[in-house]
Order: structure tokens, then C-alpha cells, then sequence
């Protein structure tokens, strides 16, 4: 595959994303955008205040979305 790019902009990325799901959804054929999948991510870890004040992730940066998670506390 390609060499991730991680020196985008991240409102670039989204609309970059954005032209490359329009092209697959409208059955463009061009070979840039022929195999790509586009997944969305969670851009910040998501969690939950717990005892003294400490954030305990439940879903870490950058994990596919939907996503499910559970924790026993």
C-alpha cells in the first residue's frame, strides 16, 4: 500500500476524505480512488473520570468507529 501521509492538515484531511467517499459512492472508476476504503476513527481517546480524578480510557485515539467497549470498575 501507500505510506501514510501524517503531515496533512486535519481539516484538509477531512475534506480530502470527503472527495475521495463522493468519488467511490458516485462509481468513479479512476484508479486513485478504485480500492480505497475509508474508515472513520474516534480523534480522541474517550473515557471516564474514576477515583481521584483519574481518566481511564475505554477507547483509545484513533480506534475504528463504531466501536464497542466495556470495563468493569
Amino acid at each position: 500500500g501507500k505510506e501514510l501521509n501524517k503531515s496533512i492538515n486535519p481539516d484538509e484531511a477531512v475534506a480530502y476524505g470527503a472527495a475521495v467517499q463522493a468519488a467511490v459512492l458516485t462509481g468513479s472508476q479512476d484508479s486513485a480512488v478504485k480500492d480505497v476504503l475509508l474508515v472513520d476513527v474516534a480523534p480522541l481517546s474517550l473515557g471516564i473520570e474514576t477515583a481521584g480524578g483519574v481518566m481511564t480510557k475505554l477507547i483509545e485515539r484513533n480506534t475504528r468507529i463504531p466501536n464497542k467497549m466495556s470495563k468493569t470498575f
